[in-house]
């Protein structure tokens, strides 16, 4: 088809005129903005799938988090309401029967409680038991099955300490229990008459000194502090010798208590406070 233009008149121009300046410009305008409007619409084209896949793909996502986001909610909430997530017994092994009650009283560990919970609160039970229970060095939990497992590591005890005819274990840090025993576990010496912190701690010190075989070999020792000695403690052992000794000194002297032993012919009462001799016992 031949092109045909209108001039300012409506007047058609015969194809074979040659076409003004002016014209030509406008020809070449219309060719091009032809050009422009063809390119657009094969680029929105090639745009329009693309755009759509990617929208399908936003919103399956977009629902796929909602799904994730949902169901986890429910499935949180249904452990909760599910005895499951209780705790139905408390066990304790490490210990004897009596230390073993204290530490579930002191741990704040109950029955029906959340074993999320405990879990979460595991380091500060481990805490309380090892602050209030002298005997324990440490405690490890262990929960399953609705059950917490609390095993008990035991502290060094040098003995224990006689209060109002009960008997607290002193460890080896002399810090005094507060688990109340009607008698004294193991083969352990009996403390009496310490009244303060400061006597506890020196008199579990001179006992990490002593030798495993002195330890065991000692009865009782009474605090028996006078206007001269202050530190004044009497000891008796399970062979039925006594001595007299100075707390602070008393581990350092003790070693020669075997030798002193071993020439006398019966009972003998030791003096160590000044120097160290015997004399027979009656």
């Amino acid at each position: 088809m031949k092109f045909k233009f209108s001039n300012f008149f409506g007047r058609e121009k015969n194809s074979n005129q040659p076409l003004t300046p002016w014209e030509q410009a406008q020809k070449k305008r219309h060719k091009k903005n032809l050009k422009k409007n063809k390119l657009a619409k094969n680029r929105m084209g090639n745009k329009l799938p693309k755009l759509s896949k990617q929208r399908n793909l936003f919103l399956r996502r977009r629902m796929l988090i909602n799904l994730l986001f949902f169901g986890c909610i429910t499935l949180i909430s249904l452990y909760f309401i599910l005895p499951i997530s209780k705790v139905k017994e408390i066990k304790v092994t490490g210990v004897d029967q009596v230390t073993q009650e204290a530490i579930k009283n002191v741990s704040g560990i109950r029955t029906n409680d959340y074993m999320m919970q405990v879990y979460l609160r595991k380091k500060e039970s481990s805490n309380l038991i090892k602050k209030n229970i002298s005997e324990v060095r440490n405690a490890r939990f262990i929960l399953s099955n609705r059950t917490v497992n609390i095993r008990i590591f035991k502290e060094t005890i040098v003995g224990y300490l006689l209060k109002s005819d009960n008997y607290y274990a002193l460890n080896s840090a002399g810090n005094v229990s507060t688990v109340k025993h009607t008698s004294p576990e193991g083969n352990l010496p009996v403390f009496s008459n310490f009244k303060n912190s400061t006597e506890t701690k020196l008199l579990a010190k001179q006992m990490n000194k002593l030798s495993s075989s002195v330890l065991t070999g000692i009865s009782e020792i009474h605090a028996t502090p006078d206007s001269v000695n202050p530190e004044r403690i009497k000891v008796y052992m399970n062979d039925g010798n006594e001595i007299i000794a100075t707390l602070s000194t008393f581990a350092r002297k003790m070693q020669y208590y075997s030798q002193i032993k071993a020439k006398a012919s019966g009972k003998i009462r030791i003096d160590f406070e000044v120097g160290a001799y015997s004399t027979e016992l009656k």
